[in-house]
């Protein structure tokens, strides 16, 4: 299965449930945000659309690994 999210629709629905924003600081998502799994991928080895938010870079790259 692909780590990444692909579906241009299941992206415009993560950003749309965040109202356009991070789900992890509340800030405004930037042109280049991240679909992050919020069980880690290394952890399931599965992308899953409903397991997964809207983050900024920052925030993602932060949280990295860890759940």
């Amino acid at each position: 299965m692909p780590r990444r999210l692909r579906s241009r629709r299941q992206r415009l629905m993560l950003e749309f449930a965040t109202d356009g924003h991070c789900a992890y600081c509340g800030e405004p998502l930037p042109t280049d945000w991240h679909a992050d799994h919020v069980e880690p991928w290394k952890v399931t080895q599965r992308t899953n659309f409903t397991e997964m938010v809207a983050a900024c870079p920052t925030c993602n790259k932060k949280k990295g690994a860890r759940q």
